[in-house]
């Protein structure tokens, strides 16, 4: 019968202690692990966002129902689109003895990193019926162009010719 030697590594055992709480914690806590990957505060609000590309802009939408557009704040700063702002909401319903009160409220934030291709200057924002639309143009350079050949040969937007 054949024996062989294995070197004791501590920092590998430690490290797969740490892989056991982190599954464990995942296991447990679901919501409470997913905001802490994403860096997000506990207290905070999520926000819903679609993106999308057309030939000329990106486009963001973010769903911030019962929000009042003047407690929205959107600023876009070294290439990173940040929204946020604070949502209250009250609710007072009444019913012969019977009296039910929620108050909602909480701050939300949302960054997202855009193309070095986004023109932010001439940026817009839109807000309808709890739905923010930023839409982000392109700037000129990075528009996509086309070159057509003409019947003669000559290429267009180029200047060369394959006639001699």
């Amino acid at each position: 019968m054949v024996r062989t030697l294995a070197r004791w590594d501590p920092f590998t055992e430690i490290a797969n202690m740490r892989s056991a709480f982190d599954r464990m914690f995942e296991q447990t806590f679901p919501r409470l692990a997913a905001l802490a990957q994403n860096g997000d505060d506990l207290g905070s609000l999520t926000v819903g966002i679609d993106v999308y590309e057309t030939p000329s802009e990106f486009v963001v939408k973010a769903a911030i129902p019962g929000v009042d557009p003047k407690d929205v704040d959107i600023s876009v700063e070294e290439d990173v689109l940040t929204i946020k702002g604070e949502s209250r909401h009250e609710e007072e319903v009444k019913e012969d003895a019977y009296l039910r009160r929620e108050l909602r409220y909480g701050s939300f934030h949302r960054s997202l990193r855009l193309p070095p291709t986004v023109d932010a200057d001439h940026a817009t924002a839109s807000f309808e019926n709890g739905m923010l639309k930023v839409q982000l143009p392109k700037k000129p350079e990075a528009k996509a162009r086309s070159i057509k050949i003409t019947p003669q040969g000559v290429i267009e937007g180029a200047g060369a010719s394959t006639n001699s």
